[in-house]
């Protein structure tokens, strides 16, 4: 269904309705609308308190969805049911539908994302004039896309004039300066720019930007606060943004995206996906974690499993495909990650993960042409019968058709070997494994996949037989670690059962693991490489579900050679029970209970990446689940659950700054980026973004 978040009177009804509205409905839509709608949605539809409703048809709506949605309302907003009559609510609907009109000879079924937006001419004070079409405006800035398609936003003291013209402005597309595999190659070599979900495809989310120091940091200060007015049920922002060329581009929950002006946080425009209202997984965790970008478009998942590509400048759908069916419990919710095969200068395939093991369902890796989006290969993570690591589980198709083993986490890659680093989700049913004995791969693992051919070439796994839904869906970091007094190119992972790992990338060999949490479940790994298990919950309390970490993404500082992650300490006991399995339904095998009389809490920790002892942490009021970010000045910036934002000295963890964002930091990691001349740090903080900065000179 539509899930407007405030709204007016639309109403609706479950129908199907003819493809071409006819010239009398329309009319007398539009009429209604204006009586009945427009106070909260524009005269034009174009949103007022309520949201643009242009859009609908852009972002994959049905008819048949609208008119549902209409009718029932949304609940929880300001949007109420109607009891008008069918014939009205079809004439408003039939209106609508002429504002989201198919954009002509639009790919794959694509829309456009809005109406012709007037044209302006900026007379900037330095004399330059630009021409575009205006996209956002408020009193002290203007948003346009230029007539080579590039976003760019000016603050209103830099213009001079703004001549507006009566129609837009004229367009010339092909000029538009496209993202090549040269630049994500790069990584954060330019500073303006944040091209992936890590930064770079080693996944340590550490910047070399230097600006902001120990020295100068209890200067920072917010700059611009963005309102994603979206709703999600304990869940907020989870994605990190990318930057290029002053536009930041970001998702939010329930599939909404933005390109923002990152001067200030103005949209240049929205889009919202239509989502169906039977989700299943995505229902349950209606969050999304951002895009990956290339060429002139950008990548995103959906929660009723689709991957889309957009048109950058605009935010229209080039092309839409199904990942696998969400009606029986498939999501996605993961950033793409755009790579090379072979360690080409072409950018050929998009990967994704899926989400959806608390359902039975079967996990999977998948690589996609940027072009068409069409499928290349796809890795299950759960083996047929017959398969290598088969003989891990019962000799049943069945349990393997509904094993678990979720993708959902944004993998790393070493375009030197040409191997994909991807984390796996818990086995299904997480907390009942009487029905599914054996280690279960390739659950709990990380697995490194051939990205030209989709086959594995190593894995290890975390936690076998896993019955404590401590899934292995972290970012793996690369890096080089001097280990017993050779450099070694190792994949880190600080893993949800407490324990950190550093294992040779070309090998998988086990190097380094070393508890960085207090667990009492093990506190050794054996010479097979195995846990060797203490407690399994008979002597005392174990870590949660959400383990002594989990998806928030750690960092790595290559020159103090620090792995920097937010831990949890948690108690609680696990009820079991055996589920019954249905399509569609969960089937999680039991309960957790928190024990809330023990302490629990979190903490940032620094751990020796060469022998994984800790080098020090900063403790947390409570077990918070946010993401870390490292700069080459010696700063890290992290979050907590009451919404303090955060900086620290990455050698002694030395709290420098906070700042109070009213609302809980979790999930998500900060990024950084460098725009006219001065570093921005960007933090997701429930349903907002904060931008901050040192005080211009």
């Amino acid at each position: 269904m539509i899930r407007w978040t405030v709204g007016g009177s639309l109403v609706g009804l479950l129908l199907a309705w003819p493809l071409r509205p006819q010239a009398q409905d329309v009319s007398t839509g539009a009429a209604l609308f204006g009586e009945r709608c427009a106070v909260c949605h524009g005269g034009d539809a174009r949103g007022a308190i309520g949201p643009s409703l242009v859009t609908l048809w852009a972002s994959g709506a049905t008819d048949e969805r609208v008119l549902r949605t209409i009718r029932q309302g949304v609940p929880g907003s300001a949007m109420p049911p109607s009891m008008a009559p069918d014939d009205e609510l079809r004439a408003i609907v039939a209106f609508l539908k002429t504002l989201g009109a198919p954009a002509p000879g639009a790919a794959g079924g694509g829309r456009s994302a809005s109406p012709p937006a007037p044209g302006v001419t900026l007379v900037l004070r330095d004399g330059r004039q630009i021409t575009g079409t205006r996209r956002g405006e408020d009193a002290f800035s203007i948003q346009i896309e230029d007539t080579q398609g590039r976003l760019q936003g000016f603050a209103k003291s830099a213009v001079q004039d703004i001549v507006r013209e009566a129609g837009p402005a004229p367009r010339a597309r092909e000029a538009l300066p496209a993202v090549t595999a040269r630049d994500i190659l790069d990584g954060l070599a330019d500073p303006s720019r944040w091209l992936t979900f890590s930064g770079d495809y080693s996944g340590r989310r550490h910047s070399p930007i230097a600006q902001i120091t120990p020295a100068n940091v209890h200067r920072l200060t917010a700059q611009w606060t963005f309102q994603s007015g979206t709703v999600t049920r304990g869940r907020g922002f989870e994605s990190t943004a990318l930057a290029l060329d002053g536009v930041l581009y970001v998702t939010g929950s329930n599939n909404f995206a933005w390109a923002l002006d990152a001067r200030n946080g103005r949209p240049f425009w929205q889009y919202r996906r239509e989502l169906p209202p039977d989700l299943t997984y995505g229902a349950q965790a209606p969050v999304n974690r951002g895009f990956a970008i290339l060429g002139d478009r950008l990548f995103m998942v959906t929660l009723d499993a689709h991957l889309l590509a957009f048109d950058r400048r605009s935010g229209d759908i080039v092309w839409d495909t199904v990942l696998a069916d969400y009606k029986i419990g498939y999501s996605a919710t993961m950033a793409p990650l755009v790579i090379s095969g072979s360690g080409g200068d072409k950018i050929d395939k998009i990967i994704v993960g899926i989400s959806g093991g608390e359902y039975p369902t079967r996990g999977f890796l998948d690589a996609y042409s940027p072009e068409t989006g069409a499928r290349i290969w796809r890795f299950y993570t759960v083996p047929a019968p017959g398969e290598p690591g088969s003989e891990t589980w019962p000799s049943s198709s069945e349990i393997l058709a509904r094993g678990g083993g979720g993708t959902w986490m944004t993998g790393s890659y070493d375009p030197e070997l040409n191997l994909l680093y991807w984390g796996t989700g818990n086995p299904n049913p997480d907390y009942w494994g009487h029905g599914r004995l054996g280690d279960n791969l390739y659950t709990n693992s990380l697995v490194a996949i051939d990205a030209d051919t989709g086959r594995l070439k190593w894995h290890y796994q975390f936690t076998p037989h896993d019955t404590h839904d401590w899934d292995s869906n972290h970012v793996p970091v690369l890096g080089t670690v001097t280990i017993g007094g050779a450099d070694r190119k190792v994949v880190m992972v600080a893993n949800r059962n407490g324990f950190y790992y550093a294992l040779d990338r070309t090998t998988g060999a086990l190097l380094v693991a070393k508890p960085f949490t207090d667990t009492t479940w093990a506190r050794e790994i054996g010479r097979d490489g195995r846990p060797i298990v203490l407690n399994d919950g008979s002597q005392g309390c174990l870590p949660d579900q959400w383990g002594g970490t989990n998806f928030n993404p750690p960092s790595f500082d290559p020159s103090l050679q620090l792995f920097l992650v937010t831990a949890r300490e948690t108690c609680a006991t696990y009820a079991i029970q055996e589920p019954k399995f249905v399509p569609g339904q969960a089937s999680m095998g039991g309960a957790v209970r928190v024990d809330r009389e023990r302490p629990n809490y979190a903490a940032l920790r620094a751990i020796d990446a060469a022998t994984g002892e800790r080098r020090w942490e900063f403790r947390y009021a409570s077990p918070a689940m946010s993401g870390v970010l490292s700069t080459a000045s010696g700063l890290v910036f992290t979050g907590d659950n009451e919404g303090n934002f955060m900086a620290f000295d990455t050698r002694t963890g030395r709290n420098l700054w906070r700042h109070q964002t009213g609302n809980g930091i979790g999930g998500a990691a900060p990024m950084t980026f460098e725009l006219d001349g001065r570093q921005h740090v960007l933090v997701p903080a429930g349903t907002t973004l904060v931008a901050f900065a040192l005080p211009a000179q």
